[in-house]
């Protein structure tokens, strides 16, 4: 079966040959997750990468009182587990905030894949790098001092997290309370 987004999102990061991309394809298995599924346990030695073909997916780790969110996930976007090209334990939970339809591939084929083939190595590297990108850029929303600002930032790159994560979550994402994020909302909802 032919993946488009798949096929898309790939060319967007690299361009790559119809038969490339059909050796890559072929790897690729189809994963079903009900909403607040758990995908990965921080206990766990993650064995595949994730492509999201619909839903939202977010990344958390266990706080001293609470959970904190890392990063979400959705449509088009691929999740690579920390530390799987190690194969040590993940160190986060990645959980389901919707239905979700993905794509997984496993740590066996990716390197098998990447040994054969520099092209496809060169995707993997590529996906590595915008993951890399990914963490920098909420590492810099965190950094904006003034919380609202740090809201509205969110808000203009991230719209559908927004609009359909629960508050405490998108607190934890935001590093503020919760009462402190309603707050925001109620203010900037004003302006």
């Amino acid at each position: 079966m032919i993946h488009t987004a798949l096929r898309r999102k790939i060319g967007s990061l690299c361009p790559v040959t119809d038969e490339i991309f059909h050796t890559l394809n072929r790897h690729f298995n189809p994963l079903s997750l009900s909403v607040n599924q758990i995908l990965i346990s921080a206990e766990q030695v993650p064995d595949r990468i994730f492509f999201i073909q619909k839903g939202l997916l977010r990344g958390y780790y266990m706080g001293e009182k609470e959970t904190v969110t890392t990063w979400f996930a959705g449509p088009d976007q691929f999740i690579i587990p920390n530390n799987f090209f190690s194969q040590e334990s993940c160190n986060e939970y990645i959980q389901s905030l919707e239905d979700c339809s993905l794509l997984s591939i496993s740590h066996h084929s990716c390197l098998k894949m990447s040994l054969e083939s520099n092209d496809i190595a060169k995707i993997f590297f590529k996906l590595l790098e915008e993951k890399q990108l990914l963490s920098d850029a909420r590492e810099r929303m965190l950094r904006i001092p003034n919380a609202e600002k740090r809201y509205l930032s969110m808000v203009k790159l991230m719209p559908v997290v927004h609009q359909n994560v629960k508050d405490d979550t998108l607190a934890s994402y935001m590093n503020v309370t919760r009462r402190h994020l309603e707050r925001i909302k109620i203010k900037t909802s004003r302006k």
